[in-house]
């Protein structure tokens, strides 16, 4: 009985054979391109995700002084979901028109210019009504701690008419922002509940302290007039 005789395996090209293996500057590529690749859309968030802010008055002394680089959360990640700031909040925004008005009550600092973002701590909170009696901050009647006193009187409510004179009711999209350096401060005292579609983002830490005789200083100076 006979059999028939193997066929043999038809041989690649040694040709074929290196085209179907990467070359060897091809894999190095594609190992660089698996490295930058998720560091260019990390960074692509974090961009997104985060901003800088200089500060350039001292408005919020202590907390930030003249001269600071700080770090801030955009709104949409910070109040993820629409829900409003948490009283203490720091929050970066773009001042309402009220707060542009040339023609709005007299204040300690001057009115910026469009296009700024300004910086405050959240005091009243949505549907809260907010009281400044003597200095002290009443929320729903009930005063807050120690460390929201204002300390100024009554008697100059000519120079922040709002919530000394009566209670102020706040809507569902308003919080009242104050800052930390009452005394030198344009604020929600002077034009007015913020809206809460203006906030840009929340205060995170500061990254760096250049000192208000740093490469800013002309910045600052002409914001402290």
């Amino acid at each position: 009985m006979t059999f028939p005789e193997p066929q043999e395996t038809p041989r690649i090209p040694e040709t074929v054979e290196a085209a179907q293996q990467p070359e060897p500057r091809d894999r190095r590529r594609l190992f660089r391109l698996r490295i930058i690749l998720p560091f260019l859309i990390l960074l692509a968030f974090l961009s997104w995700a985060f901003t800088t802010n200089y500060i350039p008055s001292e408005s919020m002394l202590p907390t930030l002084h003249p001269g600071d680089h700080i770090l801030t959360m955009r709104a949409w990640l910070a109040y993820w979901g629409g829900r409003p700031p948490s009283r203490g909040d720091i929050v970066t925004f773009i001042p309402p028109e009220s707060a542009l008005d040339q023609d709005g009550p007299p204040v300690t600092t001057p009115r910026f210019s469009r296009g700024e973002v300004w910086i405050k701590r959240v005091v009243g909170l949505p549907n809260e009504s907010i009281w400044i009696v003597e200095g002290r901050i009443l929320i729903n009647g009930q005063p807050l701690p120690r460390q929201y006193y204002v300390g100024y009187p009554n008697l100059l409510f000519w120079r922040f008419p709002y919530a000394s004179m009566m209670p102020l009711q706040l809507k569902a999209d308003e919080v009242f922002v104050i800052g930390d350096n009452p005394d030198d401060s344009d604020d929600s005292r002077s034009w007015g509940p913020l809206k809460l579609n203006l906030i840009a983002g929340r205060f995170i830490r500061v990254l760096f302290r250049e000192g208000p005789r740093g490469i800013n200083r002309k910045r600052a100076e002409a914001e402290n007039g």
